[in-house]
C-alpha cells in the first residue's frame, strides 16, 4: 500500500486539534541534521530543536487546523505534499477568522512512521490583495516604484 498523504495530514491536524505538542513532533524528524522549516512570516530557517520548541506553542492554540491536500509526488522514499492548511480560529470579540496556509512539505515514507524532514509554509494571499494577474498577491502594485 502506497503513503496515504491527506491522512498523514489529517493525524497532524489530529494532534494539533488534540493540543498534543508531543504527538505533533511524532510528526518530523527534528534530529535528522536535514532537517530544516522555512516560514515565510518570519524569513527564518527553522531546525529541528528551534521548531520542537515552537510546537510547544500549540498546547495554547485556539484555531482548529485542517488540511486540503492539493498533489503529492511520491518519488520511492520521499514524498513531497503541496497543501493548503487552514486554522479557523473563534473569537468572541472578533468573530471567526481563517488563516490559510500554502505547505510544502518533504516527507520520508520509506520508514515507519513517515516524518517531515523539511517544510516551506507560506501565508495564501486573501482575494482583497490580489490584483487579478494570476493571482501573484501584488494587491495591484505590479510595476510600482
Amino acid at each position: 500500500m502506497g503513503f496515504d498523504a491527506q491522512g498523514f495530514l489529517d493525524r497532524y491536524a489530529g494532534a494539533y486539534n488534540g493540543r498534543d505538542p508531543e504527538g505533533m513532533r511524532t510528526f518530523f524528524d527534528l534530529s535528522d541534521e536535514r532537517f530544516a522549516v522555512f516560514e515565510d512570516f518570519t524569513g527564518d530557517l527553522i531546525d529541528g530543536g528551534a521548531y520542537s520548541a515552537m510546537l510547544e506553542a500549540a498546547f495554547d492554540a485556539t484555531g482548529r487546523m485542517s488540511f486540503e491536500l492539493l498533489r503529492c509526488d511520491d518519488f520511492g522514499g520521499i514524498a513531497v505534499l503541496h497543501a493548503i492548511q487552514k486554522i479557523v480560529l473563534e473569537d468572541e470579540v472578533e468573530g471567526i477568522g481563517e488563516a490559510r496556509i500554502r505547505a510544502t512539505l518533504w516527507v520520508k515514507t520509506g520508514e515507519e512512521p513517515p516524518r517531515v524532514v523539511s517544510a516551506h509554509f507560506s501565508a495564501v494571499p486573501s482575494a482583497v490583495e490580489e490584483c487579478g494577474m494570476g493571482g501573484c498577491g501584488c494587491a495591484g502594485h505590479a510595476g510600482d516604484d
